[in-house]
């Protein structure tokens, strides 16, 4: 690498080490809270990690603090924030940041929900730089720098400092300019991240950088570049000139043990092309930490080693310390009123509402939301030509355990329903998009989500059931419809959304109103604006087939439905199930306290790994 270092020449080679940490998709997990169950998590929060990036800042290894973006929006606190911060007022998650001392961050999609003037409001609090190289305001003031270069000096092992020059730059996904801005003003640039990335790299090296940090708001996806792409972290890190990748957006850990290794992922490692990445998951729970081994001489810097690791947040008493009592105050009175907000009751159920079993069975939680989503999206489309199709309904589990860990799961226990309740069921600020789609292309909408399950093997009964890489909310349920899933066949779509086995089908006995639903057959859907517009691995709708837009969050569309409702009475209604298949079970984790909503064919097995236990369900 080139060096702006005015050292003296050396025979050989001397080493220094640099040491960068991140944090990713905190979603405003500022505190070890949890507002959708109402308690303590002591393993979430900025907080709970806050000591151990301290001292590993103050030891005598250099160290660059690094946010990979997904900051401001994800909780309660973060929607009431949104409302009730003034303009101009500073920002407490941002002052988190520069309390730690961050030297940069970049901006994720979802940083976009509330809109560019909020957005802009919380950088502006920002005493680091904030770098997209791909993401931009259409138009006022810059939102980020397409790069920074960030100064310090290197102690090398023949006992003198030399300095060295660390480029910053940031990444998200192009569809952030699809999903983002939820106010409907839209007014965002998202541009290919390797295009834009084989533009500014040169731009960072003219500009002296002697090492290139990425950072990158896209997960660990397919290693071929393919237009806009999503989660594009393994093309990013074959890009030349490019040192260092921190990813996210995917909410994954990174090393990982657990997952497969490919010519160009060393999970073990944490290498994507040979080159040092990490990935911290989400919350707080985990921190990132490379530490590189940096060579020396006349002709400048070199990476000649590198160690990754993930850090999980302390689990004991440490949020009492200075630091962390200095987090707290920073949010205390809007924490205590987002309790009191959160609180506030919106209806009455019956029966219990959870989510434990929410992609083995249908689900009593998506059914609400399910029915909120159809019935405003008919009142919407009303008088339209689109008026005499039958509106159905896309939803997924966003708290089914799995990554979240295990109280990342919905439990509402018979009695009042609060706004609390409604955020844990729905916690985004998407809005919803009335799609037109045939019966041909909901049946292959249904096998990408069928792609959560392994395949089943006929009469075996200890087999896995579930995916533990394949995320929860890829698991799509299409209300309004009966199906069956049929998973002694292989998956259609590999996790990622590629179709591997096109001849394949899981997808069985496609009806609406016990009618067979044809090919041709046209229906509108509400689903999500981050489904419609291709998250999730899910194929982007064509504008055409888009009929309607709404402004209106879909959490307010739950709200309000529960509130017309009044009381839930009864059970989910059976929407889909599996095909019967004799002999054979699967097991699958869920959280302990699903043996109180045991059901059809779920028994408890016992415990399991990491605090969850194992459960069985029968074919």
């Amino acid at each position: 690498m080139s060096s702006l270092t005015q050292s003296p020449p050396m025979d050989a080679p001397v080493t220094g080490q640099l040491r960068i940490l991140q944090t990713t998709d905190l979603h405003m997990q500022l505190l070890p809270f949890d507002y959708f169950s109402q308690r303590i998590d002591p393993a979430t929060g900025l907080v709970s990690l806050a000591d151990q990036i301290m001292a590993l800042k103050s030891d005598k290894t250099t160290t660059i603090l690094c946010d990979n973006g997904d900051l401001i929006q994800g909780s309660p606190l973060a929607d009431y924030l949104a409302k009730h911060l003034s303009a101009g007022a500073p920002h407490p998650m941002l002052q988190a940041l520069n309390l730690l001392g961050y030297d940069a961050m970049t901006i994720g999609n979802h940083d976009f929900d509330f809109g560019l003037d909020v957005l802009r409001n919380a950088l502006r609090t920002a005493r680091f730089p904030v770098v997209s190289a791909n993401l931009s305001a259409v138009e006022g003031p810059a939102l980020c720098l397409p790069y920074a270069i960030i100064e310090r000096q290197i102690v090398c092992d023949d006992g003198l400092s030399r300095p060295i020059r660390i480029g910053v730059t940031g990444f998200g996904p192009p569809q952030s300019q699809d999903w983002g801005d939820k106010t409907g003003k839209g007014g965002i640039l998202a541009g290919d991240i390797i295009e834009a990335a084989n533009r500014i790299v040169p731009q960072i090296r003219d500009a002296g950088a002697d090492l290139i940090i990425a950072l990158c708001h896209s997960g660990i996806g397919a290693a071929a570049p393919t237009p806009r792409m999503e989660n594009a972290a393994v093309p990013l890190a074959s890009v030349d000139g490019i040192d260092v990748i921190l990813a996210g957006h995917t909410h994954e850990a990174f090393p990982n043990l657990t997952q497969a290794a490919t010519k160009e992922i060393d999970p073990l490692a944490g290498t994507l092309h040979g080159k040092p990445a990490v990935m911290a998951t989400f919350s707080g729970k985990t921190l990132g930490v490379i530490d590189l081994d940096l060579s020396w001489n006349e002709k400048g810097w070199a990476v000649c080693g590198h160690r990754v690791r993930l850090e999980p947040a302390v689990v004991t008493p440490n949020t009492q310390s200075p630091v962390g009592q200095q987090l707290r105050s920073l949010i205390a009175a809007a924490h205590t009123a987002t309790l009191a907000k959160m609180s506030a009751p919106i209806a009455h159920t019956a029966v219990p509402i959870h989510s434990y079993f929410a992609t083995v069975q249908p689900d009593l939680s998506q059914e609400l939301l399910a029915l909120a989503m159809q019935d405003t999206l008919a009142a919407a489309i009303d008088g339209t030509p689109e008026a005499d199709l039958p509106v159905l309904a896309a939803t997924s589990p966003f708290r089914s355990g799995g990554r979240g860990g295990m109280g990342h799961y919905i439990d509402i226990a018979p009695g009042p329903i609060t706004l609390r309740d409604a955020a844990a069921i729905f916690p985004f600020a998407d809005t919803v998009c009335g799609v037109r789609r045939t019966g041909a292309q909901l049946a292959t909408w249904l096998e990408r989500a069928a792609s959560y399950y392994y395949q089943i093997t006929a009469g075996q009964r200890d087999q896995p059931l579930l995916n533990p890489l394949n995320p929860g909310y890829n698991c799509d349920t299409i209300f309004g419809l009966s199906y069956e899933i049929d998973l002694t066949q292989p998956a259609r779509f590999d996790m990622d959304g590629s179709e591997i086995n096109p001849r394949s089908r899981r997808i069985h006995n496609l009806s609406y109103h016990d009618k067979p639903v044809a090919d041709t057959d046209t229906f509108v859907i509400a689903t999500t604006s981050y489904r419609c517009k291709g998250g999730g691995g899910f194929p982007a709708l064509p504008h055409s087939d888009i009929l309607h837009v709404m402004h209106q969050p879909i959490r307010e569309m739950l709200v309000a439905h529960l509130r017309d409702s009044a009381e839930v009475k009864g059970p989910g209604q059976p929407t889909w199930s599996f095909c019967k298949i004799p002999q054979t079970a699967a097991t699958f984790q869920s959280a302990p306290a699903a043996q109180a909503h045991l059901a059809g064919p779920i028994t408890y097995i016992g415990a399991g790994a990491d605090g969850f236990d194992t459960y069985q369900i029968s074919f």
